[in-house]
């Protein structure tokens, strides 16, 4: 199946105007993720499957409508920070979809490959294994992480992954019911282990995902309303 989402031509430009509109709308608007998350419970990766959670009104159905694929929902440490996010540099199949806030995430396909803002980052990932096991329903696939150490230095993880089917699901998204087929992808490297969600919709598209960043940062909500 097709990962590729169609965009307008220039909706980039009117989805960045329409994020500064945004800015006083999410919960981030009285400090960055950063400081947030000094005061919320920190989740590290220990395997523990997450479930996702109920979504802040960061953003109305007609400002999302109007731009069909331009944004993301962020939700982060169990719904205590959420906020609107707006596609920004594209670079062929990958996106960098961009906060007023200041945090930033990177996705190849919606799958999660850097982040930039939070207490611990996830500096680059490649996910091309995981891309092409979600394309063929489900297998093994190989996945590499490079994130800061406690030093702050660039430490590289290899994950052995495992992707696997979980049936349909009907889900709700900013007052829409979208049908999807989710998938739980398991991973394990000598240091960590954590399972990553994925719900596609019928055309392909990733519509939400609960994905891993790093240790301290935990995971992240990523609806594509």
């Amino acid at each position: 199946m097709s990962m590729h989402a169609m965009t307008k031509h220039g909706a980039t430009v009117w989805a960045m105007v329409a994020l500064v509109a945004l800015a006083g709308c999410g919960s981030m608007n009285e400090g960055n993720l950063t400081g947030t998350a000094l005061t919320a419970v920190r989740a590290r990766l220990d395997g523990t499957p997450v479930q996702p959670v109920a979504t802040a009104p960061v953003l109305t159905r007609a400002q999302a409508d109007a731009n069909p694929g331009g944004f993301l929902v962020l939700n982060a440490y169990n719904g205590t920070v959420v906020t609107a996010m707006a596609a920004g540099a594209r670079n062929g199949s990958r996106t960098t979809w961009l906060s007023a806030e200041g945090p930033s995430v990177t996705t190849q396909n919606g799958v999660l490959v850097a982040t930039r803002g939070f207490p611990r980052d996830l500096m680059a990932a490649d996910v091309d294994g995981v891309m092409r096991a979600l394309i063929a329903g489900g297998g093994s696939a190989t996945r590499v992480h490079e994130i800061l150490s406690d030093t702050d230095q660039i430490e590289t993880l290899t994950f052995a992954c495992s992707l696997a089917s979980q049936g349909r699901e009907t889900i709700g998204i900013l007052g829409r019911q979208i049908a999807t087929e989710r998938f739980d992808e398991t991973c394990q490297s000598d240091m960590l282990a954590f399972t990553n969600k994925y719900w596609i919709d019928d055309s392909g598209v990733m519509v939400r995902s609960l994905q891993a960043i790093a240790p301290e940062s935990g995971y992240i909500q990523l609806d594509r309303p």
